[in-house]
C-alpha cells in the first residue's frame, strides 16, 4: 500500500508549469508596435517638412505674398478712376490682364519686406524676368482678381 500511496502523492504533487506564450510575447509585441509607429511618424514628418520647406514652395509663397500685397495695398488704392465706377476702369482688363509686374517692382513696392526675404528671392529668381500679371474680376473690389505668374527661378 505504501507504493500506491507513493504513486498517489507523486501525482498529487506533480505540477504542470504553463508559461503563457501571450504573456511572454506581450512586451516584445508592444515594443515592436511602438517602433513601427515611431518609424511611420518619422517618415511622415520628414515628407511633410520636405514638401513645406522646399525651395520651390517657399519661393512661390513669397512671390504670391508680394503680388497680393502689391495689388491690394498699393495698386488698387492708388487707382484713381476720377469719379468713375471701378467696373468701368477694370472691366477692360478682365481678359487681357493688366501690364505684367516684375519681381523687382514687387520688391520695391513693399517697404515692409524683410531684407532676408529680398536676398532669398534675388538669390533664387531673376527679378527682371519673373513676372506677375493681374486679371481683375467682377465685382472689381480690391480682392477681386486672379493672377498668372511667370517664374524665372531656380527651384
Amino acid at each position: 500500500m505504501a507504493s500506491a500511496k507513493n504513486k498517489y502523492s507523486t501525482k498529487l504533487h506533480q505540477t504542470k508549469t504553463h508559461f503563457s506564450d501571450s504573456h511572454a510575447k506581450a512586451p516584445v509585441q508592444k515594443t515592436i508596435f511602438i517602433i513601427i509607429v515611431l518609424a511611420i511618424l518619422t517618415v511622415f514628418i520628414a515628407l511633410l517638412y520636405s514638401l513645406i520647406f522646399n525651395t520651390e514652395h517657399v519661393t512661390k509663397s513669397k512671390i504670391s505674398y508680394l503680388a497680393t500685397n502689391y495689388y491690394e495695398n498699393y495698386f488698387y488704392p492708388n487707382l484713381s478712376p476720377h469719379n468713375k465706377d471701378m467696373s468701368d476702369v477694370l472691366n477692360r482688363y478682365t481678359d487681357t490682364g493688366l501690364a505684367r509686374i516684375s519681381l523687382r517692382q514687387l520688391i520695391l513696392s513693399n517697404q515692409d519686406l524683410p531684407q532676408q526675404d529680398i536676398d532669398y528671392l534675388r538669390k533664387n529668381c531673376d527679378e527682371n524676368t519673373t513676372f506677375v500679371q493681374f486679371f481683375p474680376t467682377e465685382p472689381f473690389g480690391s480682392t477681386d482678381y486672379r493672377t498668372e505668374f511667370t517664374y524665372s527661378c531656380s527651384f
